[in-house]
């Protein structure tokens, strides 16, 4: 599923796993496709898109290839895939 969001947030998430500690880095995303998601979403960045992009990524649109839709403790959606296409 492709997705068009604008980059509200950069957000590091740290917890204790089994296997120690384990770090998150997420991008608050507010959809812009039509019909739009009623909530912004979490994407879970990999380590080569974070290397590449880092947190230049906020107030800019990307367009994402959305592989995995999880959901989190709180309720809040957890999306993860491949950014395709950075905007302004």
């Amino acid at each position: 599923m492709n997705a068009k969001g604008l980059i509200i947030d950069n957000v590091t998430e740290t917890f204790e796993t089994k296997k120690g500690s384990k770090t998150l880095h997420l991008l608050v995303v507010l959809d812009q496709s039509r019909p739009p998601l009623r909530n912004s979403f979490d994407y879970e960045m990999t380590a080569e898109e974070l290397t590449k992009h880092g947190a230049t990524l906020v107030d800019k649109t990307v367009e994402l290839n959305i592989r995995d839709m999880t959901q989190n403790f709180a309720g809040r959606m957890r999306m993860s895939g491949a950014i395709l296409k950075v905007g302004a």
